[in-house]
């Protein structure tokens, strides 16, 4: 991995962006109900990754449920204030995905034969559905019980009555062994979900705005993050506690996603009501739900004509990692919301004439190497086309595919799967 390079990941949030989409089964996002590689992985549709989030998680229990479930880590918690005997009274999450979604099955991750999930766990998981809202008219999607025996493999469950969702609400109940002198607490790993999704796309200006995050204060100037959409290219600003940074990212299949200057991943989501819905994968798991509202944020990116984070790394002498460049399920045709963040490219290079490059395509851990490797490289080749077209002289430009060899994040889940699909703008400096 290079997430040690702390120059190269200095630079991961102010570059654009483009996005190495390797299909994974089970129709996630448009891309997906494609035919995809052999060897992909199912995609989780209850998680962060994949555009799922909590409707509200205003308790200790909730707040824990959400992480475990959510994180696509498959790590167990202890839940808050729930003894040996398990919890008096369901425990309940209420998720919103990002779009319908018709589940086949669910499942929950191996668990540890020792420590923390021997007879802990909870016994009885029920999952409903709703299509109209959050608050009513669910449905029953499954229902049933971990086995306390099996620690090594994945249990996965048919769904009983498929149907075609939006809200999931999701009940935990009871302990495999229920012992009042066991000094553990009751624990939870992981609830996943299997299906088909349909396509979401980002609307148009669909993330464009001021949002307030709350804290720092009351009123419009309060913490709050500005952003403006132009294609798949997000570029905007986050002021928290008095001190504002740039952000820049890339959406992919309706997903916001950007990546901090210390590597760590963060996801964007506009929900149903219209809130940015974030989540920065690994730091704790820190929500954040931003309503809209505020003054403008004193931002350079958003102030500043000349604003070009390719080129202020390539000054620098730095790797850009770049994201939002999508392209057309397993195929290296660009998509047409590519433009904005290829333009961002081609002023960088435009301005620096006697700079030679490496575009490097990096994808995530699915499917095979040898399909990611050619992949990869068929990708770079087509951002180098793009740019010889537009007049880069070919001299000063190689594509070079890197496949899932470099990641930049934990390619375990899948929010860090999102975060490794990427190209690198490499100067030769």
């Amino acid at each position: 991995m290079r997430i040690d390079r702390p120059t190269l990941v200095r630079r991961a949030m102010v570059a654009a962006a483009l996005t190495l989409f390797i299909a994974p089964v089970g129709g996630v996002r448009a891309a997906v109900t494609a035919a995809a590689p052999q060897d992909t992985v199912r995609a989780d549709l209850i998680d962060y990754g994949t555009g799922a989030f909590p409707v509200a998680t205003e308790d200790r229990v909730a707040v824990t449920l959400a992480r475990a479930i959510l994180d696509g880590l498959g790590g167990f918690v202890a839940i808050p204030g729930i003894d040996s005997e398990g919890p008096d009274e369901p425990l309940q999450l209420i998720v919103e995905l990002p779009a319908v979604t018709t589940f086949t099955s669910f499942a929950v991750p191996a668990m540890s034969s020792f420590g923390c999930c021997r007879d802990t766990h909870i016994r009885t998981v029920t999952v409903e559905g709703s299509a109209s809202g959050p608050d009513a008219d669910f449905q029953p999607l499954a229902r049933f019980e971990v086995a306390a025996d099996v620690f090594d493999a994945e249990q996965e469950f048919p769904a009983t009555s498929p149907r075609a969702v939006r809200w999931l609400r999701i009940s935990l109940e009871g302990r495999q062994v229920v012992d009042p002198d066991d000094y553990r607490g009751t624990a939870f790993t992981d609830l996943r979900g299997y299906g088909e999704q349909e396509p979401r796309e980002a609307e148009p200006d669909e993330f464009t705005g001021i949002f307030l995050t709350g804290g720092g204060g009351s009123g419009p100037n309060g913490n709050r993050i500005q952003l403006v959409q132009d294609g798949a290219l997000v570029q905007g600003c986050r002021q928290a506690g008095g001190a504002v940074r740039e952000l820049s990212g890339g959406i992919e299949g309706g997903i916001l996603k950007v990546l901090a200057s210390d590597g760590i991943p963060s996801m964007f989501l506009i929900d149903s009501q219209g809130r940015l819905l974030g989540v920065e994968i690994g730091r704790a798991y820190t929500r954040m739900v931003g309503t809209r509202g505020g003054n403008s944020v004193d931002c350079a990116t958003l102030s500043s004509e000349g604003s070009n984070g390719v080129g202020q790394a390539l000054d620098a002498c730095e790797a850009a990692i770049v994201y939002g460049v999508n392209f057309d399920v397993d195929s290296d045709r660009l998509r047409p919301d590519a433009e904005p963040a290829l333009e961002q490219i081609l002023a960088a290079l435009e301005a620096r004439p006697d700079l030679s490059v490496t575009v490097e395509g990096h994808t995530d851990s699915d499917a095979s190497d040898a399909y990611n490797l050619d992949l990869s490289q068929r990708r770079a080749d087509a951002v180098v086309a793009w740019l010889e077209g537009r007049g880069v002289a070919t001299a000063r430009l190689s594509a070079l595919g890197k496949g899932e060899s470099e990641p930049i994040a934990d390619n375990e889940t899948t929010a860090g799967k999102a975060a490794n699909r990427r190209v690198e703008i490499q100067p030769s400096c």
